[in-house]
Order: structure tokens, then sequence, then C-alpha cells
């Protein structure tokens, strides 16, 4: 485990997961997940593959992780009724035309632009600041982000469940290999969200003059 997480560059995810256990999975979310560069479905799958091993019991992980990303979201929504300065400078990285079709589809299709968004990643942290700006309906928002964030987090820590236990039957007598493979397979996911995150934000930044 220790060699999956550090290979995986997550030292401050394993030291809450091995100090506070269900609670470090939550004070992760809410804290330094918002700050640090690590995907949340690369916390999701490591969590799920920590189930399988027995660390966690997969249904309780999974209830923590959705109880601290709708914190996180509850906070950015309110932040956004209130104006907050720091929301509106957020916003202003952003290029008009995709705020404007974002809120567009939350207009017209907010279950499921909200749905839809949970599996973007880094797209979902839109989704409480644009309802909250657009001064949408709360109790709308709050059930199709529940429902969003339940399926995405029950898709990932299933992942990385069934990702383990296939791994056991292919080479159960090779142990080492199997944490080597997973987390390989976690740092070319990890390299192909934040590719395709940056490539996105560069494309949806507003052109500076110079």
């Amino acid at each position: 485990i220790d060699i999956l997480l550090s290979a995986a560059n997550t030292p401050e995810f394993s030291h809450f997961i091995s100090t506070f256990g269900y609670i470090g999975i939550f004070i992760w979310f809410i804290s330094f997940d918002q700050i640090t560069p690590i995907p949340n479905e690369i916390s999701l799958l490591i969590i799920g593959y920590l189930a399988a091993n027995g660390v966690f019991e997969p249904v309780i992980a999974a209830a923590v992780c959705l109880a601290g990303f709708l914190s996180v979201d509850l906070a950015y929504y309110f932040l956004s009724r209130t104006g907050s300065r720091w929301i509106k400078k957020l916003i202003s990285s952003f290029s008009e035309s995709f705020l404007n079709r974002t809120k567009e589809k939350l207009q017209h299709q907010m279950p499921k632009t909200i749905i839809v968004l949970c599996f973007v990643p880094r797209m979902r942290f839109w989704n409480p600041i644009l309802v909250g700006i657009m001064n949408l309906s709360f109790r709308r928002f709050l059930l199709y982000d529940s429902i969003g964030l339940a399926l995405f987090t029950a898709v990932y820590i299933t992942i990385g469940v069934v990702f383990h236990r296939s791994l056991t039957v292919l080479i159960a007598e090779m142990e080492i290999w199997r944490h080597v493979i997973f987390v390989a397979v976690l740092i070319i996911f990890a390299a192909a969200i934040i590719f395709i995150t940056h490539k996105r934000k560069n494309r949806e930044a507003p052109k500076r003059a110079g």
C-alpha cells in the first residue's frame, strides 16, 4: 500500500488515510483536494483499491466521499449567491462564450447538464458556482448534484475495487506486480486527465492582448 500511495504521488492522501481513516477521507475532499492537482478520479480509484484490500468498507467509504463532495459544492453555491470576490475572479478567467453556453444549458437542461458535468474532469467544480450565480432553484440543484456525484463516486470506487479483484485473479502469485501495474495505470490516467483539463482551459480562456 505504501508503494501504491507514494508512486501515485499522493503523500498527503496517504497520511490522512492511514491516520484518520474515514474521517481522513472526508477531510481530504473538503480541504487538500481543492488545492492539489490530484484529480478526484484518482483519489476515488485509490479508495476503491484500498477497499478491495480490506482497508475500508466500500459503501461507507463511498458515502463519506459523497458527503465531502456535497459539502464543498454547497460551500461554492452559497459563496456564489453572496457575490464572493474570489468566485468572481475565478469566473473572469473563462471566456464569456463558455460561461454563456453552460448557463444556457443549466437554464434549460439542468438535470442533464449537472449530471454530465459531474463526469467531466475538473468541470463539476462549475456546477454549484454557475447555479448559484444564476439564482436557480437550490432544491433542484441539490437533488441533481447529489445524483450526479453519487453516480460518479460509485463508478470510480467500483472501478478501483474491480481492478484489484481482476488483477488478483490474473496474477495472484505476483503481489508486487499487481500493485505496480495499478500504480502505472493511475499515473497514466492522471496524466491524461491533467492534459485534457489543461488543454480545455487554454481553449476556453480568453485571449490576452500581446
